[in-house]
């Protein structure tokens, strides 16, 4: 069911790759955050032969590629969940991706707790300092922070970058508004409210003329305009049945035509036809499903299952479950390049 607000939803464009520089695609390699075996593993992304590992501090969490595709970056969180991370980390690892090669560490020192990480168009890293109730600014030639925005909540757990950079939108988890920074003063110039059913993961189009917020309480995902930074839109997800609170990620595809989301604990993932949002297929998935990225074509889902430890392949063509393979445990985020 889809219910527009305050009339029409914003268009879903055909997007050509990389429209968006925080929509990694790729066909020369695969690396896959292993949360609770605290590695990042490499993989062919045709065969999908396991190629090696790096090994992390505990515990690695997101990751993001450089817009060169040349660097992954990867938070190193902490010990714990949001809310509850009683050991916040203080570093981000920089890693070379065609030498397979760990080449150091971000110092965030005073700020805690890294966690969701994008560029903006600048080629400055933005990530959140979620135990210091804070967005930072990295400049990655120099390896420091170079500025922060504070964002008064210590569960800001994502950020989403506009595709022309001028905005970042960061949801906060278990509360009920997304707040909006400006990228070029560096300030919050909007709360946008009334996210009744509590904020959770956030993704925007490649086309730039849609938000899309999920819900971590009902299976519901609401549509931002960002010309407006008001919700126009608000579409339920059927089919999952009881709906415990948990998880949700959502990613765009890179033609900007199926909208993929995760649900951690009703183990399903949603795919939603972006011209039409009430078309929709709920594919089942492994234990404790979190994130999704596409390869090169893009026809297909790559998703983590965190507790399984495992990744599924969606075919977005046919809507179907299509192959799956092993890793280590928790594996959590992956990206392709």
């Amino acid at each position: 069911m889809v219910e527009t607000i305050n009339g029409k939803l914003p268009p879903a464009l055909h997007a050509a790759p990389g429209s968006d520089p925080n929509l990694s695609t790729g066909s020369a390699g695969l690396l896959i955050v292993a949360k609770a075996a605290s590695v990042v593993e490499f993989f062919d992304p045709r065969s999908l032969k396991r190629l090696g590992e790096i090994a992390l501090p505990n515990f690695p969490h997101e990751v993001i590629l450089s817009p060169d595709r040349k660097t992954a970056y990867v938070s190193i969180y902490g010990n714990g969940i949001v809310g509850t991370n009683t050991e916040p980390g203080t570093r981000i690892a920089i890693i070379d991706l065609a030498k397979q090669r760990l080449d150091g560490f971000i110092e965030v020192t005073p700020y805690l707790g890294p966690h969701g990480m994008m560029f903006d168009r600048a080629g400055n890293l933005w990530a959140t300092a979620e135990m210091s109730n804070t967005l930072i600014v990295i400049d990655p030639k120099r390896g420091a922070v170079v500025g922060a925005v504070p964002i008064g909540s210590h569960r800001t757990h994502w950020l989403a970058v506009t595709p022309d950079g001028a905005k970042i939108y960061a949801p906060h988890r278990q509360l009920n508004w997304v707040s909006v920074v400006d990228v070029a003063t560096r300030t919050v110039v909007k709360k946008i409210p009334n996210f009744i059913y509590e904020c959770q993961g956030i993704a925007i189009a490649p086309d730039g003329n849609r938000i899309y917020q999920a819900s971590s309480a009902r299976p519901l995902v609401s549509v931002i305009d960002p010309n407006t930074d008001t919700v126009v839109g608000e579409i339920m997800v059927d089919g999952l049945g009881d709906f415990p609170p948990q998880h949700t990620r959502l990613k765009l595809s890179p033609d900007n035509q199926t909208l993929v989301v995760t649900y951690n604990v009703s183990c399903k993932a949603a795919l939603l036809d972006t011209a039409d949002l009430g078309s929709q297929r709920i594919l089942p998935l492994e234990k404790g499903p979190m994130g999704i990225a596409f390869p090169d074509q893009g026809d297909t889902a790559f998703v983590t299952n965190h507790d399984e430890g495992s990744i599924t392949l969606l075919d977005l063509k046919s809507k179907k479950v299509v192959g799956r393979f092993a890793t280590k445990m928790g594996p959590e985020t992956l990206a392709f390049f």
